[in-house]
């Protein structure tokens, strides 16, 4: 047993003395708020900014704004509520019957009306799904010739809205247009308050409306519009994503699509690399604090695998050391592994390399001799480009934003 003057138990007295407080954050005890390592902040301004400016590429079309995989790292619920009273608004798209189900959850009653469509995660379809559509109020997408079989076999049609996706080319999810005519044969066979909310696809490269598969998916995509435009006169038709948008003019949306479903746009980023921006700005700010600086010689290297060494002077030049800035953020946080190296941060209004191989929880910037403990670093944000970040580390922005981790502060304006 330790004596009960050890240091040991001194410390257990405290603890006790703290769990028994009615509130930790007690006023009369020591502050116990913990400084922020990395900083998140998110804009609602430019969310809804956004949103206004993509309207304003199609003003014919309503919006589908896509909220899935957490709005793409920024927080869906908060999305939705800044979203759902505006203008021309369809409803939401998420992937998931979860997302769904958190938005339901977390709005409460007062958005019981909003639409929320399930754009993949009601494939394969199963009865299970149906009962859980019908008690949340939500629209699946069908996604399957198998699955159109099912859904109509169970009666559900009538039951819960709908929409059908069809396969025009991406080979991805989709009713395949051979199988049109069974379904166009089974929808002339159910009553007009069984007919289907919305027929739409979905495009592989509508950042590049000349290419051969992006004609093909087009052609194709008329074809459905005929056939079934006479079937279900009040189905929407739907197609296009963020690049499509950016690309309407040549996509004919007007007269031919009913709403677009954008989604990276929403958050700020041009849909392709040197897309313009057409008044989009980030609505997130990803920030890292500096904890250390270092000033390394010639011949000393950094971090695992020592992949970043202080190179010698060239000939006829002095030798010059390396200053650095260790950052506290990691891949465990969503800073890229593959940004050592390669990668840009802004540090005191300068672009600034990423030195070393970014570990799990810390990273190095190179940094002039003045930098200061406690500055931030932007890594992504209005400053930066997005997808010269993503080209970077190889990747995209849209896995740069959904990276952003739950160990990340969070400060919604």
């Amino acid at each position: 047993m330790k004596p009960q003057n050890s240091p040991l138990a001194k410390n257990l007295d405290k603890l006790k003395k703290l769990q028994n407080r009615k509130s930790l954050q007690d006023p009369d005890g020591p502050s116990l708020e913990i400084p922020p390592r990395v900083i998140a902040e998110f804009s609602a301004k430019a969310l809804v900014g956004n949103y206004r400016a993509i309207q304003e590429l199609v003003p014919k079309q309503m919006l589908l704004p896509m909220i899935k995989a957490n709005a793409y790292g920024h927080g869906a619920v908060w999305a939705a509520e800044n979203l759902m009273d505006e203008k021309g608004l369809y409803g939401f798209g998420v992937a998931t019957l979860e997302e769904a189900k958190e938005l339901r959850d977390e709005l409460g009653p007062e958005a019981r009306n909003l639409k929320i469509v399930i754009v993949s995660g009601c494939v394969p379809w199963t009865e299970e799904k149906g009962h859980f559509c019908e008690a949340y109020g939500l629209t699946p997408i069908i996604g399957s010739d198998e699955d159109w079989t099912r859904f109509l076999k169970g009666g559900w049609p009538g039951r819960i809205p709908y929409h059908l996706k069809f396969n025009t080319g991406m080979n991805r999810l989709g009713i395949n247009p051979a199988f049109s005519s069974q379904v166009i044969r089974s929808l002339k066979a159910l009553p007009g308050d069984s007919q289907p909310e919305g027929v739409g696809s979905h495009l592989a490269m509508g950042e590049d409306p000349t290419h051969a598969l992006s004609l093909q998916q087009l052609d194709r995509f008329k074809a459905l519009r005929r056939e079934f435009s006479s079937v279900c006169p009040a189905a929407l038709f739907h197609l296009a994503n963020s690049s499509a948008v950016w690309n309407q003019k040549y996509w004919g949306l007007d007269g031919m699509t009913d709403f677009v479903r954008p989604g990276i746009s929403l958050y700020g980023v041009p849909p392709w690399q040197g897309a313009p921006a057409r008044g989009l700005t980030a609505v997130m700010t990803l920030k890292v604090s500096v904890i250390m600086t270092r000033r390394l010689k010639v011949g000393e290297s950094l971090g695992y695998s020592g992949t970043f060494k202080v190179p010698g002077p060239k000939k006829g030049q002095k030798e010059e050391a390396v200053h650095v800035a260790l950052v506290s953020a990691g891949y465990a946080d969503g800073l890229n592994r593959a940004l050592g190296n390669s990668g840009h941060a802004l540090l005191n209004q300068r672009l600034q390399k990423f030195l070393g191989i970014v570990s799990m929880d810390l990273g190095a910037i190179e940094c002039s001799p003045q930098t200061k403990v406690g500055e931030w670093a932007q890594v992504l944000g209005p400053e930066m480009d997005p997808w010269i970040q993503a080209r970077a580390a190889n990747t995209i922005p849209y896995e740069l934003l959904t990276s952003v981790s739950r160990r990340v502060k969070r400060i919604y304006g």
